[in-house]
């Protein structure tokens, strides 16, 4: 089931995220980032890091306002780090602003806390157990699941505090539904860990405080209300809050307590136990640092990460000192449920290339030998090798390697601006000469590299530059002629802004030039010609024509006169034509 993704289109190829993931889950895949399911472990890390704020979270918030519209007999399970997430006066207003929204009751999860401990502490009183790990945090229980399959033994098999609160307030309490309120992504998965709907639907901080918002509700306006509120277990959210709950029930402290927090001191700790360094130890993982006072859906909030810790605490304190102790929970009525659970291996597939795929992965962007991989990590891989195991399971692409993308892009720019037949001069806004290529040298026959610094006036009248630097205006297609070359140009001159510099392309279009000169002198001897034959043409037909209309007029007095003499010879008939 997939609770955490990119949004597609936002990704901008920074690979911030792959470098932050803990176990490299994520796939480049044209050029998007995805999270690829099999190998998450649901911490949030690449989330909380984009730069483009890309992430999508499956939302339950829809799901809840058709519970609370269906169903009346809704509890909340609310995580004790609310304390440090949340803006208000009183700590009894959350709870009110939460019946606002239409929940029937409000619960603090550390009863859930309260719940596991004697289980915990049986389990830490047991010698025939070494290392122990506790199994609070689904996003550590994940991470040993799939990448420390070996030390899966060393996980308490009991439920976390949110399924144990869950349980406990259907089967105990009598609610229908429950939803947890919390600050981590991953006890999205962890509700679907079985089918036993201990939990109906998981709300972050951040879904609750836009939650809020939309129905304009604000917790510092609201007033207090009792009830609900546990004890010592409200440390459980800041590090070492398991052992605080579990050391009134040890029988004597033999085992050495552990606590990390951060999900790079989780994966160091791992690798110790692997190696069998540590014995007899109790260790509590979380995989953000603060522990569940940082969680990654903690949303916006105007306290930093050490005074989330502090109000934490303050809560705690408050709890105890003060009439917010619950007045309903008796543990001994909650003997009867069951808090095991079984912890397993979660197979990952990853496929491991021979040395020659390797090597053949490598050499596609130009890695030859050993000293070709710099391993800077800017793909978000440890090593060249790392990242080419990834190109070889499809989680990476072959152009991630920033070294060979910026050399081969400088190559191709090198390589074009060397071989153009034009002219190309860089120059800065005083018209001294930064660079010249090949062919501007050879253009104006000048030595490599002589005139560098050099004022461009020095090789011919640079006004079109000056004026480009003076309006910082562009000119294009502008045809110049430098005399004291004997050429004839095109130039397009260019201020570049990001860089304060102005750059000329100059074409060499001389021969072209006095090729259309030579064309068009004898265009315009064939139009003379072409002219004096059409005027001598309409002189001889005019002469033509004037002798062909003296000789019609008189063929035709003659002709009348046959006629006339033909109608002559016939008397007795009238004449019918008129001249």
């Amino acid at each position: 089931m997939e609770v955490i993704n990119f949004a597609r289109a936002n990704c901008k190829n920074c690979y911030k995220c792959i470098r932050a993931c803990p176990v490299k889950a994520i796939r480049m895949k044209n050029n998007q980032a995805e999270i690829v399911e099999e190998r998450c472990i649901t911490c949030g890390t690449c989330l909380t890091v984009c730069p483009q704020n890309a992430k999508t979270v499956k939302s339950d918030v829809e799901k809840v306002r058709k519970l609370l519209e269906e169903n009346k007999d809704i509890a909340v399970s609310l995580a004790p780090s609310f304390a440090g997430a949340f803006c208000f006066q009183n700590y009894g207003q959350m709870v009110s602003a939460l019946k606002k929204l239409g929940f029937s009751a409000v619960y603090q999860t550390s009863i859930g806390a309260r719940l596991i401990a004697k289980d915990y502490a049986d389990y830490y009183n047991d010698k025939n157990k070494s290392n122990l790990i506790t199994t609070a945090c689904p996003a550590v229980n994940y991470l040993i699941q799939k990448y420390y399959p070996e030390l899966v033994d060393c996980m308490i098999p009991i439920v976390s505090p949110m399924i144990a609160h869950g349980r406990y307030l259907k089967k105990i309490k009598g609610y229908s539904k429950v939803v947890f309120i919390g600050p981590c992504l991953a006890k999205k998965m962890e509700i679907y860990d079985d089918d036993k709907n201990d939990i109906d639907a998981v709300l972050t901080f951040e879904e609750v405080k836009k939650f809020f918002l939309d129905q304009g509700i604000d917790p510092v306006t609201e007033a207090s209300s009792d009830g609900g509120f546990s004890d010592e277990a409200n440390y459980y959210p800041i590090p070492g809050g398991t052992f605080l709950t579990i050391k009134p029930m040890l029988k004597q402290l033999w085992r050495r307590f552990i606590s990390v927090d951060g999900i790079e001191g989780c994966l160091k700790l791992l690798e110790e136990l692997k190696k069998g360094r540590l014995e007899n130890t109790w260790i509590e993982m979380n995989a953000c640092y603060g522990s569940c006072s940082n969680g990654p859906a903690t949303g916006s909030t105007p306290y930093g990460p050490f005074e989330r810790l502090e109000k934490i605490k303050d809560f705690a304190k408050h709890s105890i000192n003060n009439s917010y102790k619950t007045t309903s929970f008796n543990i001994d009525e909650c003997r009867s449920l069951d808090l095991s659970k079984c912890f397993s291996p979660i197979k990952v597939t990853i496929k491991y290339p021979s040395e020659s795929e390797i090597k053949n992965i490598l050499l596609k962007i130009g890695k030859t030998a050993p000293e070709d991989e710099l391993n800077c990590g800017a793909c978000g891989y440890n090593s060249c090798r790392e990242k080419a195991i990834a190109v070889y399971n499809g989680m990476a692409e072959i152009h991630m390697c920033m070294p060979y993308m910026r050399n081969r892009a400088e190559s191709l720019s090198n390589l074009i601006i060397e071989s153009t037949p034009n002219a190309i001069i860089v120059v800065d806004r005083d018209m001294k000469i930064h660079e010249m290529n090949p062919s501007a040298e050879s253009m104006f026959q000048i030595p490599s590299g002589s005139f560098k610094y050099k004022p461009l006036n020095s090789l011919f009248d640079d006004y079109y530059f000056r004026l480009v630097s003076t309006t910082l205006e562009n000119i294009t297609n502008k045809k110049v002629v430098i005399k004291n070359y004997g050429l004839i140009t095109l130039q397009n001159i260019y201020y570049l802004k990001d860089h304060n510099l102005i750059i000329g392309i100059i074409s060499d279009i001389t021969a072209q030039e006095r090729e259309r000169q030579k064309n068009a002198k004898v265009r315009q001897k064939t139009l003379e010609t072409t002219q004096e034959v059409i005027e001598k043409q309409m002189r001889v037909a005019q002469e033509i024509a004037s002798l062909l209309g003296e000789t019609t007029a008189e063929t035709k007095v003659m002709l009348n006169k046959v006629k006339q003499l033909l109608i002559d010879e016939m008397p007795g008939e009238k004449n019918g034509y008129e001249d």
